[in-house]
């Protein structure tokens, strides 16, 4: 393979890996602002024309009336509030549909140059079967979510770590592309190799906490920090039976599942930050390549910086979920997973 089509196949896939960056972004303010059942019907081809008059938007609007949301938290909502809601999700499915785009055109150009052999040709396809399967799922997720006030929190987690998970496949192949020539003169120790799986391992799990975190509001039940509420085990572990119906489908008054989530996915957290500065001291005198280096350094300031958003978000869950810093939160992971799945590039390549 030539420089100049690996340096193009490289470029590409960061391309992809920013519009997912962008997208999850989107997808996440569709959820605060509670705008994701807006658009009660899937049609991938005639769903990109939004309303275009007055008498087209009263009909989707009746649609949204005829839902669990509308009748149980919106009646009072009038046409321009719709419109504000349909807009996100609206932009939310436009987005994917230009993703698909960006991902197939210069595929198919790629094809036609002879730069991608067989090999190759099943890499880059399965980020096709992958980004499908995505959408199909969003909306599997919004179909159940109509019958209740929202989606239900595991739908909303499966659906997000399908998208981060393409989006860690994303950054390697781009690693891979424009930087396998890069060499390392330290080899890696197997242990360090394996801790490494550890951490990436737990930073997934961690991630689907968070969209459940997200899906089930619970930042509005311990808005405190570095306590919950005063407690560091919340009071309600002693006083209440242990459930988490919240997880299945959306529950406010799933209390003990609320706190269960948000301490479980708090102690994550401290984990994952003692964890990645510990990887970071192991692998800042093993690093001495100019990208791997680089990457290495970065990985303190991702974990931290994640981890002072989140406290961030958390104590200003007052009352209703702060849509900036949920969303910054969002976009502060996925810094993170990118961080590492660079860093993870070089370290796994010498094996």
């Amino acid at each position: 393979m030539s420089n100049l089509s690996r340096k193009a196949i490289g470029y590409w896939l960061i391309l992809g890996a920013v519009m997912i960056f962008l997208q999850v972004i989107i997808g996440g303010t569709t959820r605060l602002t509670g705008s994701g059942l807006s658009i009660t019907e899937w049609k991938p081809i005639v769903g990109t024309i939004p309303p275009l008059n007055e008498a087209q938007w009263e009909i989707r609007f009746q649609e949204y009336q005829q839902i669990a949301q509308y009748k149980n938290l919106n009646q009072d909502m009038n046409l321009d509030e719709f419109k504000f809601i349909f807009f996100w999700e609206y932009f939310h499915r436009l987005w994917a549909r230009l993703m698909g785009f960006a991902f197939i055109i210069p595929f198919a150009f790629f094809i036609y140059k002879k730069w991608i052999d067989a090999a190759l040709f099943k890499k880059l396809s399965l980020i096709l079967v992958w980004g499908g399967m995505v959408g199909l799922y969003g909306w599997i997720m919004v179909k159940n979510g109509l019958t209740g006030l929202y989606v239900p929190p595991i739908f909303l987690s499966i659906h997000l770590i399908l998208a981060l998970s393409l989006l860690a496949y994303l950054i390697w192949l781009a690693t891979y592309f424009l930087f396998s020539n890069t060499t390392n003169s330290s080899s890696i120790p197997p242990s360090l190799k394996s801790f490494g799986i550890v951490i990436i391992g737990l930073l997934f799990i961690q991630l689907i906490l968070g969209g459940i975190v997200s899906g089930m509001k619970a930042g509005l039940s311990y808005p405190t920090w570095p306590d919950m509420n005063g407690k560091f085990l919340p009071v309600i572990f002693s006083t209440m039976s242990p459930t988490l119906s919240g997880i299945l489908h959306y529950d406010p008054s799933d209390e003990w599942g609320r706190a269960a989530i948000q301490f479980i996915h708090r102690s994550v957290a401290y984990l994952l930050v003692i964890l990645i500065v510990y990887y970071f001291i192991k692998l800042r005198v093993i690093a001495d390549s100019g990208a791997f280096k680089i990457g290495v350094l970065l990985l303190p300031f991702s974990i931290l910086l994640q981890a002072t958003i989140g406290i961030l978000t958390v104590i200003n869950c007052q009352g209703s979920i702060p849509v900036f810093w949920g969303v910054l939160h969002q976009a502060g992971a996925m810094l993170l997973l990118a961080n590492l799945m660079f860093v993870s590039f070089f370290v796994f390549r010498k094996s």
